[in-house]
C-alpha cells in the first residue's frame, strides 16, 4: 500500500503547487530533473556497474525501482550476477553508492506484489548473514526472475553448507573415515570395536550421518570383527 499512498501524496502536492503561480515553475523544474533523460541516466548507471564486475562475472538480471517509490529521489537499481546481489542508490544531484552481497551468505529470499502492481511493482527482500536487504517497487517481470534465481541460490548454498558441516563433524570425530560413494570404512588408528562404534554413534548424534548410514557402518564393523 505504500506505493499507492505515495501516488496520492504526490498528486496532492503537485495539485497544490499548480494552483499557485509560484508553484508552476517548481513543478516544471521537478519534471525536468526527474523524468527528462531518465532512461539515459539508467543506462549510465548500468555502464558504471559493468566496469566494476569481476573477471568472468556477468549481469543476469537488471531492474529499476518503479517511480511511486522514488518521487523525491533517484530510482534504486538492482543487479543480479552469478556470485552476488548489487544495489545502486543514486544521489539526487549525481553520484551513486553501491552495495554488493554474496550469494554464499544468503539465508532467505522473499517477494510480495504491491497493489496496482503495474505502477507500484514488486517488493524483494533478502536475508544475508548479519544483513537484511529490502528493495521496494522493483519491475514486476524481472523481480519474479530474480526471486526464482535467489531461491535456487538459497537452496544450493544451504546444501553446500550442510555438506561442509557434515565433513567438519566427521573430521572432528577423528576415528572413522567414511567413503560416501561406496560406503567404505577405514580405521585411522588401532582402536578396538567399542571405540569405533562409539565414534560412529557420535556421528549419528551430531547429524553427520543418518540412521540408515549408522546401521550400515555398524554392520560392516561387526562383520569385520567377527
Amino acid at each position: 500500500m505504500k506505493g499507492v499512498f505515495n501516488i496520492i501524496w504526490f498528486a496532492v502536492v503537485m495539485l497544490l503547487l499548480t494552483l499557485s503561480m509560484m508553484g508552476i515553475p517548481l513543478v516544471l523544474l521537478y519534471c525536468l530533473l526527474v523524468f527528462v533523460g531518465a532512461e539515459q541516466r539508467r543506462a549510465k548507471s548500468l555502464d558504471k556497474l559493468q566496469q566494476t564486475l569481476m573477471k568472468d562475472e556477468q549481469i543476469l538480471f537488471w531492474c529499476s525501482q518503479q517511480r511511486p517509490f522514488a518521487f523525491w529521489s533517484r530510482r534504486q537499481q538492482l543487479a543480479i550476477t552469478s556470485s552476488r546481489v548489487i544495489a545502486i542508490s543514486r544521489g539526487l544531484f549525481g553520484g551513486f553508492n553501491m552495495l554488493d552481497l554474496q550469494w554464499k551468505d544468503v539465508h532467505d529470499a522473499q517477494m510480495s506484489v504491491n497493489v496496482l502492481s503495474n505502477w507500484c511493482g514488486t517488493n524483494l527482500g533478502f536475508t544475508f548473514t548479519n544483513y537484511r536487504a529490502d528493495f521496494a517497487g522493483m519491475e514486476n517481470d524481472t523481480a519474479v526472475q530474480i526471486y526464482k534465481y535467489a531461491q535456487a541460490q538459497e537452496q544450493a548454498w544451504e546444501e553446500k553448507h550442510r555438506i561442509r558441516a557434515m565433513e567438519e563433524n566427521r573430521a572432528a570425530s577423528g576415528g572413522v573415515l567414511i567413503n560416501t560413494s561406496h560406503h567404505g570404512i577405514g580405521h585411522a588408528d588401532n582402536t578396538n570395536l567399542v571405540e569405533e562404534l562409539e565414534k560412529v554413534k557420535k556421528l549419528l548424534d551430531s547429524g553427520a550421518i543418518n540412521d540408515a548410514e549408522f546401521q550400515e557402518i555398524k554392520a560392516k564393523l561387526l562383520s569385520k570383527s567377527f
